[in-house]
């Protein structure tokens, strides 16, 4: 099964899924045909799903609730690469978005430093949201123009650590106290698994009153050790409720550790609170040092 049919697999299944697909870094420097071949299979494969390009409609995917896009069921956003200038977008029009996504990744193995590079990427972000609302901002029909590029514009905040050369050597020897990890996964989990996440969502979100990205991207799922059953137990050790329905509220738990902490940082942009205050990451990089090197 291809890639193009495990998506149309996966929305098929979760009827109020919403997904962005990202087509980049296009491998072996094809040509135009081979470049307009694969567009024509995305939307062969996913056209029935696509969030059509209207940019300069009032109502359209950003400004719209996403329960609009799921009702008409548009629910796949193709980012597709304007590969070598060929306009393969515009080709397409109005199915193919153009390149959305601010892209990146720390490239480290280095928990520490990726968690720096994310947080510049934070304050980054912040930056630019709070330059195109301030009266610094430039001539009017300026800052209407970039205001209306910034909406189309996605910024992705990639928690990924990369295996590099060391990271290889040291996955050959044998696996002495879970010193070595073999995979990227075993990496991640090992060095920045939910809890390390959720202090950093705490430090940008709680103490540092930033906003967050609007896409977050990682490649191992956490284990979620910390959400158990809130039952009470009895003297013999059973709980006062079913065991099915014990397992059941631990499974559903375990599986909403990310939705949790999406919906608390959401809630808490949201809040009147949040809108009074600015980011603060801005001062906490004003001494010139980096934030996690001083942990």
């Amino acid at each position: 099964m291809t890639v193009l049919e495990d998506i149309k697999s996966f929305m098929n299944a979760f009827k109020t899924e919403v997904v962005i697909v990202e087509m980049s870094h296009f491998y072996g420097d094809p040509d135009e045909d081979a470049v307009e071949q694969l567009a024509s299979e995305v939307l062969g494969a996913l056209g029935e799903l696509i969030v059509p390009y209207y940019p300069l409609e009032e109502e359209n995917f950003w400004t719209r609730p996403l329960e609009e896009s799921v009702k008409k069921n548009q629910r796949v956003l193709i980012a597709f690469e304007n590969f070598n200038a060929y306009n393969t977008t515009e080709k397409h029009s109005p199915f193919l978005w153009p390149w959305v996504l601010e892209n990146g990744y720390a490239d480290t193995d280095d928990v520490a430093k990726m968690k720096e590079y994310n947080y510049d990427v934070v304050r980054t972000f912040n930056n630019q949201t709070d330059f195109l609302n301030s009266a610094a901002a430039e001539k009017e029909e300026d800052k209407e123009e970039r205001q209306r590029q910034d909406e189309l514009r996605l910024t992705k905040l990639s928690w990924i650590l990369t295996a590099k050369a060391k990271t290889v050597e040291n996955s050959i020897w044998p696996l002495i106290k879970n010193r070595h990890p073999k995979t990227i996964i075993d990496l991640t989990l090992k060095y920045a698994d939910r809890f390390v996440f959720e202090e950093f969502v705490d430090l940008v979100s709680k103490d540092l009153n930033c906003r967050f990205p609007q896409v977050f991207s990682l490649d191992a799922w956490f284990a979620d050790s910390s959400f158990s059953s809130s039952s009470s137990k009895s003297n013999n050790g059973k709980t006062n409720r079913d065991d099915d329905e014990v397992g059941e509220e631990e499974d559903k738990n375990r599986k909403g550790v990310l939705w949790k902490l999406a919906k608390e940082v959401s809630a808490r942009q949201n809040s009147p609170a949040f809108a009074k205050e600015k980011c603060k990451a801005n001062a906490k990089a004003d001494d010139g040092k980096r934030l996690y090197s001083q942990q």
